[in-house]
């Protein structure tokens, strides 16, 4: 019997530093080695999944190794979102997160639209937080959307998922390939998507139909025996409920993938190595302006400012070596572009798409340190989406639609619990809270109502107490509290009192909406109390995008 916390047979995640975790079984306890002091033992040696590499784990606490979650197993047992769920998940997933309705057909469908859209970079349609804030059309999603663990968008939306696998056996460097596309494909066209090109050797390129071909070169970052996992999707039947999405993998190994004569290995060597170095003290100058950001020795426009000159470095480092040690700088540079975005710069594309082309590499460790980042990218989704439906319910009360301000504000408020990108002081239950208290007001005057107080009123003043918790809890405001909730607060109790009194409404309602017009002109306008207008990017999208190498060739 032991003390430790796992027993032989258990499942562990190993933490490795900036390598992130892996997925391993505990094998032994009480381990040693036997130049160790004959005093000192660790807890478990641990075999690793992936690689079958035997570790140790040197002290038994969650810094070191820990139980995995559905998700860990997930990230390590299956190459993207879209393969087939591993058996262990199917009935022990949680209900609200689980994949057991993967490939089922939902009334959640309903909200994909692809009617008059064109292919963007970019074009955050998650921001109206319909589609699980994933993009309405299918044909638009990016990386993230389809192979993301997280974002995990057809699950979400419960679409179809056809899985289509060849493995084409062995070929030598040198020799040529050829794989047609097949009427098992399903769908006649579209994978050009977002296929995982990097993993293709050189020299063979891939077509949109899901055909491939070319003659296999040599390939300066790989073994000389290596596996070759593609994955490419196509969305074009995502309406077809006997289709969906055609998840394509074409497997084969590679062998003879030695360096030609004429190639210069110690040159190639030096090569990667001064990048690995230059790359590195980008990372140390990101660290070091971040943590000086954390100490408030720099402000957010200086901060921003020089990690954007930083990472412009890494990007251009990457533009020149973009395999560089198997793409674990992609993570890198889409990870801090989420340490900008914290500031408010509008820099979410950047995370995505750095973190999404990270994914391609089919490398397990560098896809658990997206994994990691994407977590947060997509809570990020969440965050922004609740920020612009706020502003649209503002917009709307601008207009004068009120009920559909107030079911865009309840919608808002649903979506991050009341908080939203920079929106922190309740403002979107404050904004709910006069748009369902103008709305009520108008119905029962209009309907000879004005007597009675209905129970609407309760939920004015619910949503209201909600906001002004929400404001004491910042401790940003003084004792007056948000001034704009605090106006709200005396308007809801003139109403009581008119209506307790049988006196006539018509005034105060219009003295409402004007002032209402006025906050709401506030808002739009960036002024405080409230967050600033949303940043303009700093970087053209669609630039960026094309930026990233196609290794189609």
């Amino acid at each position: 019997m032991s003390d430790f916390r796992f027993k032989v047979g258990s499942m562990v995640m190993c933490n490795f530093g900036p390598d992130g975790w892996r997925l391993g079984k505990v094998v032994a306890l009480y381990y040693r080695e036997r130049h160790w002091p004959s005093d000192k033992t660790a807890p478990y040696q641990v075999i690793l999944e992936d690689d079958h590499m035997l570790i140790y784990v040197p002290e038994d606490n969650d810094g070191y190794c820990r139980e995995p979650t559905s998700e860990d197993v997930r990230i390590a047992r299956r190459i993207d979102a879209l393969a087939t769920v591993p058996k262990e998940l199917e009935t022990t997933a949680h209900p609200v997160d689980s994949e057991s309705n993967f490939g089922k057909q939902s009334t959640t469908k309903v909200q994909l639209d692809c009617t008059g859209k064109t292919k963007q970079s970019h074009n955050p349609n998650y921001r109206n937080g319909r589609c699980h804030c994933c993009d309405c059309c299918p044909r638009n999603w990016s990386y993230v959307e389809l192979y993301s663990e997280h974002y995990r968008c057809a699950m979400r939306n419960a679409l179809m998922v056809t899985q289509r696998a060849f493995d084409l056996g062995t070929v030598r460097v040198g020799q040529s390939l050829h794989h047609p596309a097949l009427k098992g494909y399903e769908s006649k066209g579209g994978f050009l998507q977002c296929p995982t090109l990097v993993r293709l050797p050189p020299g063979v390129r891939f077509f949109d139909n899901g055909s491939l071909s070319g003659e296999v070169r040599f390939d300066p970052h790989r073994k000389s025996t290596y596996k070759v996992n593609f994955v490419a999707v196509s969305t074009v039947d995502w309406k077809d409920e006997t289709i969906g999405l055609v998840r394509l993998e074409i497997s084969f190994l590679v062998e003879g993938n030695q360096p030609p004569v004429d190639f210069d290995v110690d040159g190639f060597v030096r090569e990667q190595q001064r990048a690995q170095v230059t790359a590195n003290g980008i990372l140390r100058n990101l660290y070091t302006i971040w943590e000086r950001w954390e100490r408030r020795h720099l402000g957010n426009h200086e901060t921003c400012h020089r990690m954007y000159a930083e990472l412009d470095r890494l990007r251009e480092l990457l533009k020149a070596h973009p395999r560089l040690d198997g793409g674990r700088w992609w993570v890198q540079l889409g990870g801090f572009h989420m340490n900008v975005h914290k500031l408010l710069e509008n820099t979410l594309f950047e995370c995505e798409l750095y973190l999404g082309h990270a994914l391609t590499f089919g490398d397990p460790g560098v896809r658990y340190l997206a994994e990691q980042n994407l977590n947060g990218c997509y809570q990020k989704r969440h965050l922004e989406a609740a920020r612009f439906m706020w502003i649209d319910g503002i917009e709307q009360m601008m207009h004068g639609k009120w009920e559909t301000a107030a079911e865009t504000l309840r919608l808002a408020a649903a979506k991050q619990e009341g908080w939203g990108w920079a929106v922190n002081y309740g403002d979107i239950w404050i904004s709910e809270s006069v748009a369902r208290l103008i709305h009520g007001a108008t119905h029962a005057s209009c309907n000879g109502e004005d007597g009675s107080l209905g129970e609407w009123i309760a939920d004015v003043a619910e949503l209201l107490e909600k906001g002004k918790i929400r404001v004491e809890e910042s401790g940003v405001f003084d004792s007056e509290g948000h001034p704009w909730a605090s106006e709200i607060g005396i308007a809801l109790d003139s109403y009581r009192g008119l209506l307790n009194s049988g006196s006539d409404t018509t005034e105060w309602l219009e003295r409402l909406k004007s002032r209402t017009i006025y906050w709401c002109a506030q808002v739009l306008g960036g002024v405080s109390p409230f967050p600033p207008k949303p940043r303009a990017r700093v970087n053209d999208a669609a630039i960026l995008a094309g930026d990233l190498p196609r290794y189609n060739g």
